[in-house]
């Protein structure tokens, strides 16, 4: 039998290259979602875990009780910021399936 003709090689390499740079970008994604998953849990324990502190500080100032409704909060803030992380966990999980 003799060779295939040219057009059916360029044809071939195409979808060769095409399948290549499709395995690249799937590649490329997962690790981009991985990121994403990442500074999600990261914003998700911390703004609970600031904004707890901001507002112990603040009412520290008012009552003069100066470290005792700051730590307290921040012992808050941390449970939620722990409780956020844990649903996002949750959802993550749930999409993933």
């Amino acid at each position: 039998m003799s060779e295939l003709p040219q057009d059916i090689k360029d044809i071939d390499r195409r979808i060769r290259n095409l399948k290549e740079t499709k395995e690249e970008k799937k590649v490329k994604s997962s690790v981009n979602t991985l990121l994403q998953q990442a500074f999600r849990f990261a914003a998700e324990f911390i703004s609970p875990v600031t904004i707890a502190l901001v507002l112990g500080y603040w009412a520290d100032d008012i009552f003069k009780t100066k470290p005792i409704i700051m730590l307290v909060s921040t012992v808050f803030g941390c449970a939620a910021g722990v409780l956020n992380v844990y649903k996002a966990a949750l959802e993550t999980d749930k999409d993933i399936r």
